[in-house]
């Protein structure tokens, strides 16, 4: 069997359900094992090496038969590996760690963690977290197996535990997975294994270490297999290293990098050419400094999987999320310059009128890109890096009200973008949540589309029926002013009239209530009608019934508009009056 490189790990899961907890509990037990093989931290990555596995699951599962080198966990907890990290053809990481809260259970960040990881065909396992605030724990006096535990805390319990895990697995059911706790599983490409740990403690956590490496060894042998050819990584971030200069953190996921390898780098601005000048790893604490920041070694050749800083001529116009890529020749290094270009256009599909979107990383825009696709988003901005002033002018012209917005997802908004702030054209919406965001859009959206609605309510023409009241002719012509009783629907000045039989009165200039202009009447009120055009006694006679004259293009505009039923039995008084006097499908 072809040497397998080590795994590529994200914890995943709901605000303040324990990740960062468990990943420093995870770089905690590894450093108390240092003499078994030690740990890398830092380079946002915590490298897990086979021997410290070994000595970590000794005794909870058959170590003998554990294939991967180690584990690589990207120090990046919640989405960011997969919102941020990316690389070809999905997400960063191989595998993930679902943590749910054992007293919470599926919360809304969960959800959308779900739905991440069945998007990237992610294998999973489930951390149930803070079983230690659970009534009944006991307090473990030193390492001990997740079964003994349970054991020591008593029949109670463990029927308390099995309660919480079997909400959570049917919660789970509801979102598509069959879970159960992992030592009742058989089949794991079947169900989902429920791992209950306790971060603060360590308790469950060799049991979890094991399954990942079980799930990676079951599932991703094939994607695993070193292979010579064809060496990349994500870019992470950029920064400044004291004595070295500007420098790019990347996890190296395929291949090797070597001092002097030719470069391909997706930029900030455009993808770019480079030497690989120096490679940064950090060094193996050293016995009674294992708390301390790593120190970095310059190291001459990385291999996969790792996490390494990288020095290189411009690498600080590198961006967060792009790919990292050794090229062999001039040839291979046009090809994926022209690549890269064609994969950063191919972000989402743009289109004339949309919403614009902003985000730190490549990925992240990927990501904000695909929900706005499921949610019927249309996309006209997609970019890497801050709200500018440009672009919201850009977006200030979109023809549809509701697409003047933008969605910065870790952003920030340049001082200049947009002084009026949430007062100017374009709305702008910040969050470092992913589904807030889209959450504060919807809203915003369903606001302004109700608000929309009812201006162009008040702006179209709509349906009326009055009665010209007798023995109220206050003046007869240029206007005449009559006494008026509005029998249906809402009466506003700024209209024409007509009569039963579809010819035209005049054009109704006013409306008078106790000598006050009103802008407009509802049925049953009575008040004064000026309009101009009509002559009492030639077109227009005390007790004439008469009725809005709605535009035809209004009449259609209105079958979309919610009517009253009283104005909906007037409109189709109007309609019929208009079919049988100029066109039998008017207003269809």
């Amino acid at each position: 069997m072809a040497a397998l490189r080590q795994p590529i790990l994200s914890l995943l899961g709901h605000v303040d359900h324990g990740k960062t907890t468990l990943l420093d509990r995870i770089a905690g037990s590894i450093r108390a094992e240092r003499e078994a093989g030690g740990i890398t931290q830092g380079i946002g990555a915590i490298e897990v090496p086979r021997t410290t596995l070994l000595q970590l699951c000794h005794g909870v599962v058959a170590t003998e038969g554990f294939q991967v080198p180690g584990l690589l966990f990207v120090d990046t907890p919640g989405h960011k590996s997969f919102e941020t990290l990316r690389r070809r053809g999905g997400a960063l990481a191989d595998l993930a760690i679902l943590v749910i809260d054992v007293r919470e259970g599926v919360m809304p960040q969960t959800r959308e963690s779900i739905q991440i990881l069945r998007q990237e065909k992610t294998p999973f396992a489930v951390a149930v977290t803070k079983i230690d605030l659970l009534s009944g724990w006991r307090k473990p006096s030193g390492p001990v197996k997740l079964a003994e535990q349970l054991e020591r805390c008593g029949l109670d319990y463990v029927r308390q535990l099995d309660q919480r895990l079997y909400a959570i697995a049917e919660e789970l059911y509801q979102l598509g997975f069959s879970a159960d706790r992992f030592d009742r599983v058989s089949d794991f490409t079947r169900n989902l294994g429920l791992v209950p740990v306790s971060a603060k403690s360590g308790v469950g956590l060799p049991e979890l270490l094991a399954l990942v490496v079980g799930l990676a060894q079951r599932f991703l042998k094939e994607e695993l297999q070193i292979r010579g050819a064809g060496s990349e990584g994500t870019i992470l971030e950029r920064s400044d290293l004291k004595g070295i200069g500007p420098v790019s953190s990347v996890i190296l996921y395929k291949g090797e990098l070597s001092v002097g390898d030719e470069l391909v780098v997706a930029g900030r601005t455009a993808p770019f050419r480079t030497r690989l000048r120096g490679i940064y790893h950090p060094a193996p604490p050293t016995r009674g400094k294992a708390g301390k920041t790593p120190r970095l070694l310059n190291v001459d050749r990385a291999t996969a999987a790792a996490g390494v800083f990288v020095s290189a001529p411009g690498i600080e116009e590198a961006m967060p999320g792009g790919l990292l890529k050794v090229v062999a020749n001039e040839a291979e290094a046009d090809a994926e310059v022209a690549a890269l270009s064609a994969e950063r256009h191919a972000v989402t599909e743009l289109v004339e009128s949309g919403v614009g979107l902003f985000a730190d990383t490549l990925g992240g825009l990927e990501a904000l890109a695909f929900e706005c696709r499921s949610a019927g988003v249309p996309v006209h901005v997609a970019e890497v890096g801050p709200v500018h002033r440009a672009a919201v002018l850009n977006l200030a012209t979109m023809r549809e009200p509701l697409h003047r917005a933008a969605l910065a997802f870790n952003v920030p908004l340049l001082d200049e973008a947009q002084p009026e702030g949430e007062t100017g054209p374009v709305r702008i919406f910040r969050a470092p949540v992913l589904y807030r965001l889209l959450e504060e859009y919807a809203t915003w959206r369903k606001e302004r589309e109700e608000a929309i609605a009812a201006q162009r309510r008040v702006e179209t023409v709509h349906p009326a029926k009055l009665q010209v009241l007798p023995g109220f002719v206050f003046r007869s012509s240029k206007p005449a002013i009559v006494g008026i009783k509005v029998l249906a629907g809402t009466l506003r000045p700024g209209v024409r009239l007509m009569h039963r039989d579809g010819t035209e009165v005049g054009f109704l200039k006013a409306l008078q209530e106790e000598n006050e202009s009103v802008d407009h009447a509802d049925a049953g009120t009575e008040l004064a009608a000026s309009i101009d055009g009509a002559v009492v006694g030639r077109n227009l006679s005390e007790g004439d019934l008469l009725y809005v004259a709605v535009p035809e293009s209004a009449a259609r505009l209105l079958k979309t508009v919610a009517l009253s039923d009283p104005e909906r039995t007037v409109l189709d008084e109007i309609v019929r009056i208009r079919r049988a006097t100029e066109n039998p499908f008017w207003g269809s």
